[in-house]
């Protein structure tokens, strides 16, 4: 039996958005060479970004994610300096438990930016086999690999121990960490990538800023509000 064009329709519309951009969305949207070598970034700076992380991720692995991200951020004379806080058991299963600890979580003074660093039970297993059957079934992919708060857009977290092949075919702890590190720096979502350059371009600039708590790496939230003090 045929099936209806409207069906053909979004079947297609599905196959793109669960298969089509995770692909593009390693940073969080296509790079434009061109555009961010014609914008000046300033002189080199660092971030430091205080870590959180469960059982079973080593201090190696913290250390070759963060190799990836400041490998990305040397275009915008950037360096992320990773320092770990502790390792603990998960607050709560899903990815809204995480964010809530971590917002309710107060920022050390010797940190920038907070970062989570979730692993891999049996339960993640379990779920990662369920939302594997929904994927094969409907073409729907329901896995969240990491979020950003978007209050100051100074804490989120990422899913840093994964070996699925589904999720491997497309994205890695790596290529998250990248994503959620240019949320951590004010960008939001696009197409081209033009609009996150400038906004990292204006973040560094606060830097400059005379209202800034010089012992804090500023940011711009998503709505587009200067944070120059280290959230609570």
């Amino acid at each position: 039996m045929t099936q209806p064009l409207f069906s053909k329709f979004w079947i297609r519309i599905s196959l793109f958005t669960s298969v089509l951009l995770p692909f593009s969305c390693t940073t969080i949207g296509f790079h434009q060479t061109k555009v961010r070598e014609s914008l000046s970034y300033g002189e080199q700076a660092t971030v430091r970004v205080c870590v959180i992380k469960e059982e079973g991720i080593e201090d190696k692995d913290v250390f070759t994610l963060f190799e990836a991200w400041n490998e990305e951020l040397s275009f915008y004379q950037l360096k992320a300096e990773p320092s770990i806080l502790m390792t603990m058991e998960r607050p709560g299963f899903y990815g809204t438990d995480i964010l809530e600890y971590l917002i309710l979580f107060k920022m050390p003074s010797q940190c920038d930016r907070l970062l989570y660093l979730k692993g891999r039970t049996w339960g993640d297993i379990l779920f990662e086999v369920l939302t594997l059957g929904i994927f094969a079934g409907v073409g729907v992919k329901l896995e969240v690999q990491g979020a950003v708060e978007a209050k100051t857009n100074t804490k989120g977290y990422i899913k840093a121990k994964y070996i699925s092949t589904i999720q491997l075919l497309f994205t890695s702890p790596k290529s998250t960490l990248i994503h959620e590190g240019y949320h951590m720096l004010g960008c939001g979502h696009q197409l081209f990538m033009k609009e996150c350059y400038e906004r990292i371009r204006d973040v560094k600039l606060l830097l400059t800023d005379p209202n800034r708590d010089p012992n804090f790496f500023p940011n711009i939230n998503s709505s587009g509000r200067k944070i120059l003090k280290r959230p609570i």
